[in-house]
């Protein structure tokens, strides 16, 4: 129930941002953003939140976000919009906005979501290295051994 409350505010909040960036400032028709909006949202929940988060940190996760959300974006605006609209543009404004919401979500989801699921973090933990250096008197002890013989 929890990742679906996720998932639900997620796809809330990227519709809300995508609606003002591509409709009301390039013109994309409410349709379309519904659409890339929903495909957007699955695509970067299960990837980047589910895959990517549990294993690394939030910077990381961030940067996986923007960097799917700038391509799903720029490939589907490509193909969708008119000649007057620049596609790179609007999908890297787009994937910025986003990628600010993805900082802040993904410690929502660190906090509420993942702890419950993902309790085997170990393989990702990297152990103390706790050297010790040995000390003796013998420093060449087969040497030693054949003086004494």
């Amino acid at each position: 129930m929890k990742h679906l409350i996720a998932f639900a505010s997620k796809t809330t909040f990227t519709l809300a941002l995508l609606y003002v960036i591509l409709d009301r400032m390039y013109q994309v028709s409410f349709l379309n953003v519904l659409f890339i909006t929903l495909l957007l949202s699955l695509i970067t929940y299960f990837s980047s939140d589910c895959m990517i988060l549990p294993r690394t940190n939030n910077f990381t996760a961030v940067i996986a976000d923007f960097g799917i959300s700038f391509i799903i974006l720029w490939i589907f605006l490509m193909t969708v919009s008119s000649y007057g609209v620049s596609p790179a543009a609007a999908s890297v404004i787009s994937a910025l906005c986003i990628s600010v919401f993805e900082a802040f979500f993904h410690r929502y989801l660190s906090t509420y979501v993942l702890p419950e699921d993902y309790q085997d973090k170990k393989e990702t933990e990297r152990p103390l290295l706790r050297y010790q250096t040995e000390a003796s008197e013998e420093i060449m002890p087969e040497d030693d051994h054949q003086e004494k013989t």
